[in-house]
């Protein structure tokens, strides 16, 4: 009987065993791809979630001193969120998601647990329009209570601020940076008025009516000898937000005031509306006098 040599044997049924050890292989490496995607996906949204939701918690934080009651509209399906509570000037959120596999059933690809902190608080730092306001007439009214207060800018030889009179807003030079319609403001510092007695036309800075604007407020007390006007130093000591109905400037008038209506007995020019509580995203967080204006931001 003849014996078959070793190149006769069929290697056939090797290589196919082998095919399908590759091929599985490939599969669960697939599927391993596919779930860790997957968790990939529901972290970056649990993140997403864990920023709006400290963002609206901060926010609550900083108007009322509490947080409301329902956050589930910043949450997506399946998410929860650690219990929210208002520090002192900070929050932390931390949003956690069960990630089931996909491509695996039965094969949990773990949960994501992504947190986020947001910070409130005044400003230090910020870039307005050419206005400032005195102290003194933010003081007169209560802030949020949505009365319309005319403010004056005073002729030089009349007023100089609500000690006197109730004129309070003055005209700030431009500062060089390349836009007259912007200054850059810091707390505590000065800001310089507008040099000489004539108003430069600032209609085309201001936005369309009504409009909430972010504003330096002056210490009218702290004043040099002949009053916060023309090309002195204005004392700025913090920001507030004015909501801006109407202006009656020189150069033209809008909203709620006409050309006439300011008080010549104490200016040509004036504006009207009124200062609110609110937060905000401009400017650079630091400590500075509260106007109600306050600074809301992320910091992981």
């Amino acid at each position: 009987m003849t014996q078959p040599d070793h190149d006769d044997r069929d290697d056939r049924g090797v290589a196919t065993i082998f095919l399908i050890l590759a091929m599985t292989a490939m599969v669960v490496g697939a599927g391993f791809a596919i779930d860790v995607s997957q968790y990939v996906v529901h972290a970056r949204s649990a993140q997403n979630s864990a920023d709006a939701t400290a963002l609206a918690v901060a926010t609550d934080c900083a108007l009322t001193g509490a947080p409301i009651a329902d956050y589930s509209p910043y949450r997506k399906n399946g998410q929860t969120i650690t219990t929210p509570a208002c520090g002192s000037g900070e929050t932390s959120i931390t949003v956690t998601k069960d990630v089931d596999g996909l491509f695996l059933p039965g094969v949990t690809a773990g949960a994501v647990d992504r947190s986020a902190t947001a910070r409130w608080g005044t400003l230090s730092e910020a870039t307005t329009l050419p206005i400032v306001i005195a102290r003194c007439e933010w003081a007169k009214f209560p802030v949020g209570a949505r009365t319309d207060i005319t403010i004056h800018l005073p002729d030089t030889k009349k007023q100089t601020g609500c000690a006197s009179g109730p004129g309070g807003f003055g005209q700030l030079d431009d500062d060089d940076d390349g836009d007259p319609c912007t200054v850059r403001i810091s707390v505590p510092g000065t800001a310089s008025g507008e040099p000489g007695n004539a108003f430069r036309d600032i209609t085309p800075c201001v936005p369309t009516l009504p409009a909430e604007i972010l504003i330096p407020i002056f210490d009218e007390e702290a004043c040099p000898a002949k009053g916060c006007q023309g090309n002195k130093l204005y004392p700025i000591v913090g920001f507030a937000v004015f909501r801006l109905t109407g202006y009656s400037f020189q150069q033209g008038s809008a909203g709620s005031l006409g050309r006439n209506d300011c008080d010549k007995t104490i200016g040509k020019n004036c504006i009207r509306g009124d200062f609110i509580t609110t937060t905000t995203s401009q400017g650079t967080p630091g400590p500075s006098a509260g106007f109600g204006v306050t600074k809301i931001y992320l910091s992981r």
